[in-house]
């Protein structure tokens, strides 16, 4: 593995959560809604997954730590992040996508104007293959 790639895993483990804070999540689920509803143990870990894979990317294009002081006075910096909801299987899940200043991030893991995640699209791809009309669908998913 090169060192980039390496140095890439190593700020995405760092930002993602611990064995010991997904435990805690889980003890404190009550209900199925804790697990999967709207605000639900995995909608939050896929957004906090998310997010912190875009914040990793942002860090290898600018090519400094948050909060470094290489990054002062570099001609590019952060700038913040901007919100924007994202539909998934589990409903609408606000996610945090960082910003630079001179705005050249473009995150890989999801493209810019993207509101949908792949596994949605590929539920209702499958469901119209097998025979659904786009009418079931939509009050399926309505």
């Amino acid at each position: 593995m090169t060192e980039k790639k390496q140095s890439r895993r190593k700020a995405i483990e760092a930002h993602l959560p611990g064995i010991e804070g997904i435990e805690e999540k889980l003890a404190s689920v009550e209900s199925v809604d804790d697990f999967f509803g709207r605000d639900g143990i995995f909608a939050r870990l896929f957004a906090d997954t998310l997010e912190h894979l875009m914040e990793a990317e942002l860090t290898e294009q600018l090519g400094y730590e948050k909060h470094a002081a290489k990054g002062r006075n570099s001609g590019n910096s952060r700038n913040g992040t901007r919100g924007r909801k994202l539909r998934t299987s589990n409903g609408e899940t606000p996610i945090r996508i960082p910003r630079d200043r001179n705005g050249e991030y473009q995150p890989k893991v999801l493209e810019r104007y993207a509101k949908n995640t792949n596994e949605l699209e590929e539920k209702i791809i499958g469901m119209y293959a097998r025979g659904m009309s786009t009418r079931d669908i939509q009050d399926m998913l309505g």
